[in-house]
């Protein structure tokens, strides 16, 4: 039966039905498509955000982690005097002649030991001598040289010594080569970022209702499977809807920088070249100077400008034939500057500090602070591997709502079929 009509210059009876709202009838019209889009962009990325949550939760606390699985990398005991920075490359390079250390990470914890990093020297026909097979990271005892640990990094995959660098590559390429999985990771990023928009959309009524169920959103009433798993998907989304936004914004400046993300912010603000966004060289040039002539050059450097940080970490760069030298620590990168340096002459090259930028320029170098919880210390990194279980736990309960559903619709169309 029919609604009956209000007759012309009254008011319309209780039993009418009014029209909705404009921007309801609006909404209900493009709903379809956000939960279409919501549907298949969370299936479609939800393997990779539970590795990368559960991944990231781990590597949050990886130096930690990796001390307690192997002792015996960071147990530096010889008393003396520590060698320079030069000496103990030399000890690395002595074990191997295709061995060529470009790094070393010269902040000490505890008195630990100083780690190093190596490559495989170019060979004459432009490749590496078997760069695969040879150790590229060492622990070394600062006053004996002695070498207390080596391994290859990121090679697969669960043993005591692999497991921490194994999955910290993982967690940023899929241990894929070249760049694929760097993209591959990157593109999910992106997409995520737009689902987190999406999925709020969808959580919250349109229309009228909508101040009177808001609430309903962020709490978890339970009952059946299905509705404890869509409450808890919906409720922490948006308990957690800025976490997991800046989260997936710094996904995205780790991999896709190039490509997206500095594009992007010069859209708002310029960006200050640094000496290593230059184009590379086109052969790449060796090591010619020692790291104690840089090191000098540095320290010299850095008192000329006031700063009072020790150095802390060294490296050279053969794609751009240039040295870098970090004052500070590791754990405060938003108060550690960079000096630069030229590989054949130690001339300086430039300097990247902190917060001395354009905003564009700050707005970068927290990226990495922020998605690693470096930027807050120790309860930073606890928030950041809490986030990474919660990541996990949205794409996993996203699933299971799919799963549910789409049950339910099979026997529904089961049903109309049989009937």
């Amino acid at each position: 039966m029919s609604a009956p009509r209000a007759h012309p210059g009254r008011p319309a009876a209780a039993t009418d039905t009014p029209a909705a709202p404009a921007s309801a009838r609006r909404g209900w019209k493009v709903r379809p498509a956000l939960v279409l889009l919501h549907r298949s962009v969370g299936l479609s990325t939800a393997l990779f955000l539970i590795l990368a949550g559960l991944t990231g939760s781990v590597i949050a606390f990886g130096r930690e982690l990796d001390a307690l699985l192997n002792p015996g990398f960071y147990a530096a005991e010889a008393i003396g005097p520590t060698l320079s920075p030069e000496q103990l490359a030399a000890k690395v390079e002595a074990l191997d002649p295709r061995l060529s250390v470009w790094a070393l990470d010269l902040e000490r914890a505890h008195a630990g030991p100083v780690e190093v990093r190596a490559m495989a020297r170019p060979d004459p026909a432009g490749g590496t001598a078997g760069a695969d097979a040879l150790p590229d990271w060492f622990s070394l005892d600062p006053a004996s040289g002695e070498i207390l640990g080596r391994r290859v990094w990121g090679a697969c995959c669960f043993s005591r010594a692999a497991l921490v660098p194994f999955l910290s590559v993982f967690h940023h390429s899929l241990s894929l080569p070249g760049a694929l999985g760097v993209l591959i990771m990157g593109a999910v990023a992106l997409l995520w970022l737009v689902d987190c928009f999406v999925g709020a959309a969808l959580t919250f009524p349109l229309g009228r209702p909508f101040f009177r169920k808001w609430r309903g959103a962020f709490t978890i009433k339970g009952g059946s499977t299905f509705r404890l798993n869509l409450d808890w998907h919906r409720a922490a989304g948006l308990w957690l809807f800025g976490l997991l936004i800046v989260l997936a914004v710094s996904s995205v400046a780790m991999n896709l920088r190039t490509q997206v993300f500095e594009p992007v912010v010069r859209l708002f603000s310029p960006l200050t070249p640094t000496p290593l966004s230059g184009p590379a060289l086109a052969v790449p040039a060796p090591r010619s100077l020692s790291y104690d002539v840089v090191l000098a050059r540095a320290e010299a450097e850095a008192r000329a400008r006031g700063w009072d940080l020790p150095p802390t970490f060294v490296f050279y760069s053969p794609a751009f034939g240039r040295f870098g030298v970090r004052f500070g620590s590791r754990d405060a990168m938003m108060s550690s500057p960079w000096l630069y340096f030229d590989g054949r002459t130690a001339a300086p090259a430039g300097a990247v500090v902190p917060r001395a930028g354009t905003a564009g320029d700050t707005f970068l170098q927290l990226q990495f602070p922020i998605h690693s919880g470096r930027i807050a210390g120790l309860p930073g990194r606890i928030v950041i591997a809490a986030a990474g279980v919660a990541v996990a736990g949205l794409s996993a309960t996203g699933i299971v709502i799919w799963w549910i559903k789409r049950g339910g619709r099979r026997g529904r169309a089961k049903k109309r079929a049989a009937g």
